[in-house]
């Protein structure tokens, strides 16, 4: 059965997306039980959701001890669910046990909407590639907007009167883990190195092969844009048929539409001949790692048509997201970055690429399982490592012998430390290579709490 077609649907989970989804179906006349196993989401949504809402047919349910959620899941046509609710989740094994299908949030939304879409994968570098897209399109004057992953729910910019062109996609692996007839105009792989594998049953195939669904439903005129350079994107090119386009920061790629690194210049061939996108000194963002970003959204501009002038004016006006390689301060010659959204290994990896002179790294948090001895060959820079969070011991016996190591209590004595052991020149580094929830909200709040410690130290800190 379609999608839509169905009349009663549970959501579960009601973080920002599960609550935008929620919303989005009682809108459209549907009967709509929206569940969370935490009371707090529950009573959060209930508070925000008009009287006129329920009554059209929202019910908002805490799925605790005075509610039998398994009875009320069996009676509803299918569920959906926010992207971080666990696969193995009771509830989850529960509806496909009793043959109800299980979507998430991009799937609900993808049957509310005829703009056409870009969606942006990888480990690292999706919510900047998406922001450089939405730039570019915005200076083509292309009705779009930038929503999934990135904060804004896909399923709060459709259902209206939706004049958007294009919609531009971040999706992480966990969206993509619940999608079924959804489809992208244009699909853009940026990397794939080991992430969330707690959540992949320590398993980097079935990691891989989640990213490689954002070819799902892939035909004769989609776009594949990919990074050439990276072994497990190039493996995924290999089987697809349809329309690509590589890009790569270690030479020229294969192919007829390509965009390249060419000593201090963005170059790319579009099917007629090499030309030049960009002096490299005019992006703004720092390190190798954007200039991939950017090279991908080269690519995925390209793919939609919009002209070489409209894409360098986007790439020149663009400016970092904050928590993303931001810079904070520079105080008694040393500059301080936040990279909270390093959450990691190989993203801390690539942050470290992009500095020059010397580094004292704040690296900790909530352990994802990553490997940490990745690190060591880029620690020849690195003066210290202050060690925060739960990961400390794991991360410390990785690293024993590598470099200088110090347990720090929390953020406010590892900016201390740090702006101790720095040398003039050098960059401290907040690229924690872990989850947050350890010790912060999220990767914003802690990379908040940084920048707030950084400007509370003294122009002298010794």
């Amino acid at each position: 059965m379609a999608f839509l077609d169905d009349r009663r649907y549970f959501v579960f989970g009601l973080g920002i997306s599960g609550r935008a989804v929620a919303s989005l179906l009682a809108a459209a006349g549907r009967d709509v039980v929206a569940c969370d196993d935490n009371a707090a989401a529950v009573a959060t949504f209930a508070a925000e959701t008009p009287a006129a809402a329920s009554a059209a047919g929202l019910a908002i349910v805490h799925s605790g001890p005075d509610v039998d959620a398994v009875e009320l899941l069996r009676s509803c046509d299918r569920m959906v669910l926010s992207p971080g609710v666990p696969l193995d989740h009771p509830l989850v094994v529960a509806a496909r046990s009793a043959g109800i299908p299980v979507d998430g949030e991009i799937e609900a939304a993808f049957h509310f909407t005829r703009a056409g879409i870009a969606a942006v994968t990888g480990t690292n570098g999706k919510s900047t590639t998406v922001g450089i897209i939405g730039k570019i399109l915005e200076t083509a004057g292309v009705r779009s907007v930038v929503a999934g992953n990135v904060g804004t729910p896909f399923a709060g910019v459709v259902g209206g009167a939706d004049d958007f062109e294009t919609i531009v996609l971040e999706l992480s692996s966990f969206q993509l883990d619940t999608i079924d007839e959804f489809r992208a105009g244009v699909a853009v792989l940026l990397n794939v190195t080991p992430d969330h594998l707690d959540r992949y049953h320590h398993s980097f195939d079935e990691y891989s092969v989640s990213k490689a669904r954002i070819l799902n439903r892939a035909d004769d005129d989609t776009w594949f844009v990919y990074n050439d350079a990276d072994t497990v994107c190039r493996s995924i090119s290999g089987g697809f048929a349809g329309n690509k386009a590589a890009f790569s920061s270690i030479g020229r790629p294969q192919g007829t539409h390509v965009c390249y690194l060419d000593g201090g210049s963005i170059r790319r061939n579009w099917g007629s001949g090499e030309e030049d996108v960009l002096d490299v000194s005019e992006f703004t963002p720092v390190g190798l790692h954007n200039l991939e970003n950017a090279m991908a959204a080269v690519g995925a501009a390209g793919a939609m048509g919009v002209s070489l002038d409209a894409i360098r004016d986007g790439l020149r006006s663009y400016r970092p997201l904050p928590h993303r390689m931001e810079p904070v301060r520079i105080v008694a010659g040393v500059t301080f970055i936040n990279d909270s959204k390093a959450t990691n290994v190989d993203a801390t990896v690539k942050s470290l690429m992009g500095l020059d002179g010397g580094a004292v790294l704040i690296l900790g948090g909530r352990d994802k399982e990553g490997d940490f001895s990745a690190l060591v060959p880029h620690l020849g820079r690195v003066r210290r490592i202050l060690l925060i969070g739960e990961a400390r011991r794991v991360i410390r016996e990785a690293l024993d012998g590598k470099c200088d190591l110090e347990d720090v209590d929390d953020m406010a004595a590892a900016v201390t430390a740090a702006a101790t052991y720095a040398k003039k020149g050098d960059t401290v580094l907040l690229a924690p290579a872990c989850a947050s929830f350890d010790m912060f909200d999220n990767y914003q709040h802690r990379g908040e709490v940084f920048r707030s410690c950084v400007n509370a130290l003294t122009a002298d800190p010794s």
